[in-house]
């Protein structure tokens, strides 16, 4: 569990790190009756559970069936298995949707930092956060976890001399 948690993280900071190109799986489910049908439990269990999202767009990869969608100015993105079960879903959102118990926690230890992005995973019954936070010279990336707080990068903006 640690180790597909470590993955998924790891995942997640290279993909935000680098622009990834269209795959030539992907498609709109409005267009795709096929996929509508023959993969009808990720798409079921999506409408069920998100009925007034439209344009949606959906992956398939190595047994996985992924939708990404805008709620407001929340980027999400879904993994449903073959059978329609979520997987694991992701949230990316700035400071004012982030719960107050977790800005709260962050900002009593890093109150001279604003926080940039935030990423919230749930995977199985635990919820991630990923925060970015920075400063006039560096910006760090701080999970939070079970009101645990760890900070997993940290970089400085200053270029210093050669010496």
């Amino acid at each position: 569990m640690i180790t597909l948690l470590k993955f998924i993280i790891s995942f997640l900071l290279i993909s935000s790190a680098t622009n990834a190109q269209t795959s030539k799986s992907e498609f709109t489910i409005s267009n795709t009756e096929s996929f509508l049908n023959t993969e009808s439990k990720a798409v079921k269990n999506f409408r069920r559970s998100h009925p007034n999202i439209m344009n949606e767009t959906w992956r398939s990869d190595n047994g996985y069936y992924f939708v990404s969608f805008m709620q407001g100015n929340t980027k999400n993105k879904i993994a449903y298995t073959r059978d329609g079960k979520v997987d694991y879903s992701l949230k990316m959102y700035h400071e004012n949707n982030l719960p107050y118990a977790v800005r709260n926690s962050i900002k009593s230890i890093y109150y001279d930092y604003k926080i940039t992005d935030v990423q919230e995973l749930k995977v199985k019954n635990k919820t991630i956060y990923l925060v970015k936070i920075t400063d006039t010279h560096t910006w760090r990336m701080i999970r939070f976890c079970n009101g645990d707080l760890e900070e997993i990068e940290n970089y400085s903006t200053v270029i210093s001399p050669c010496r």
